[in-house]
Parts: structure tokens; C-alpha cells; sequence
């Protein structure tokens, strides 16, 4: 359970990520490496206020964006990438953690629903965010989302984790978690699809149970960009 002030750094960590996000639409290009790319993230990251990352910075583009905790590797973007950037910086000890996926030069229909889908499945976990609901209740509402298009399947990690001095603590939004969401948890939300060999897709945003309800601390637009 966090206190305003423990708040107010972890929305300064938040910012950054927000920012760096901004700066990658117009850094992102085809020939790129995932990488490379890793790098600015991490660069920016020191540059703009940050003391460091707050874990492994993944950029994870084509088929390796099915891995749900890929490495970034010597791959080049090329055309038709889907790219998964899941980063997350600290601010005076507090961490981020956002994920969005873009695509690069254009995107089939297959992923642009599948993209659609986990945006729908994100925007239901996050809806049933709420102070005394059962972590996995929380969990099932974005897991339904996915399997009314036979795409549950693909889900293959938990809905969220808590956010603070560490990247993963305290309660975890996961279907057999006993724990309950209370006023002062910092939670990611963060639903994704991994289709083995072909693609994946993953949002995440960091939301906060304030006493006057949730706040999404992640503002950067969730509308799949095609650079």
C-alpha cells in the first residue's frame, strides 16, 4: 500500500516512460536492430532523470514477439514487424512498467485484430480495477474478453503484478491468487496474445487505487501506431 508521496515518484517514473515512448515513434526504423533499440530505451532512460532501469528492457520484433519474455536479439526491424516494447525505468527507487506493441510499415488483418482484441481484454481488466475485488476476479474479466474469440489460449501469464521498489511485489492479478486489491496498490494491467512462430501482442498500462477510485499513471495513447 503506497503512500501519496510514494505516489507522486512512481507518476515521475512513469512520466519518463511515457516520454522515452514518444521520443521511439520517432526513432524506430526499418534495419534497426532490437538491440539498438534496447539501448535508447535504456540511454534515454539515464538521460532524462531516471537512476536506472527498473528490469530488462524488451524489444522483441517479427516472430519473437510470441515470446512473452524475449531477450532483444541482432534482429533487424523489417517491414510488416510487429514490435513489443515493454520498459520500465526508476525514479528515486520507484519503478515503471509499461508495455505497448506498434507496427512498422504496415500490419495484417490477423494481427490488427488480435491487436484490438487485447486492447478490448486490457480495457475490461482495467475497468474491474477496484478496491476489496478478488485479484483473480480482476484477471477473469480480461481472460473472458480473449476466449469469447477463442484466444485465452494464447494468454500465458498472469494479468498484472504490484509495482513499487520492486518491479513484481506483493499481490499478483493471476487465476489462482488468493489476494484482494485494496486502496494504495499500484498494479500493471497487462493482457497479451502469443501465437507460436507467427506473433504477439501485449498492452500494459500502471494503474493506482486511489481513494477516489483508479488512475492510470501510463498516458502515452493505447491506438496501434504504424510507423
Amino acid at each position: 500500500i503506497k503512500d501519496p508521496e510514494e505516489i507522486e515518484l512512481i507518476e515521475k517514473a512513469c512520466k519518463i516512460t511515457d516520454d522515452c515512448f514518444n521520443h521511439l515513434k520517432n526513432f524506430i526504423k526499418i534495419g534497426l536492430t532490437e538491440k539498438q533499440i534496447a539501448k535508447e530505451i535504456d540511454d534515454f532512460f539515464i538521460d532524462n532523470g531516471a537512476e536506472d532501469v527498473a528490469f530488462s528492457t524488451i524489444v522483441a520484433s517479427g516472430k519473437n514477439s510470441s515470446m512473452p519474455h524475449a531477450v532483444p536479439t541482432n534482429k533487424k526491424i523489417e517491414a510488416g514487424d510487429p514490435i513489443t516494447i515493454d520498459m520500465g525505468c526508476k525514479y528515486k527507487g520507484y519503478c515503471s512498467d509499461m508495455t505497448r506493441t506498434i507496427a512498422i510499415g504496415n500490419i495484417t488483418e490477423e494481427m490488427k485484430e488480435a491487436y484490438d482484441l487485447v486492447l478490448k481484454a486490457q480495457l475490461a481488466g482495467i475497468k474491474a480495477l477496484k478496491a476489496g475485488e478478488k485479484c483473480a476476479d480482476v484477471y477473469q474479466a480480461a481472460y473472458d474478453v480473449l476466449n469469447e474469440k477463442d484466444m485465452g489460449k494464447y494468454f500465458r501469464h498472469s494479468l498484472g503484478h504490484g509495482v513499487g521498489l520492486d518491479i513484481h511485489e506483493g499481490y499478483n492479478a493471476s487465476p489462482k491468487s488468493n489476494d484482494t486489491f485494496e486502496v494504495g496498490n499500484v498494479t500493471s494491467i497487462e493482457p497479451g496474445i502469443y501465437i507460436p512462430d507467427k506473433f504477439g501482442i501485449r498492452i500494459e498500462d500502471l494503474l493506482y487505487i486511489s481513494p477516489r477510485g483508479r488512475e492510470n499513471l501510463s498516458k502515452v495513447t493505447k491506438k496501434l501506431i504504424i510507423l
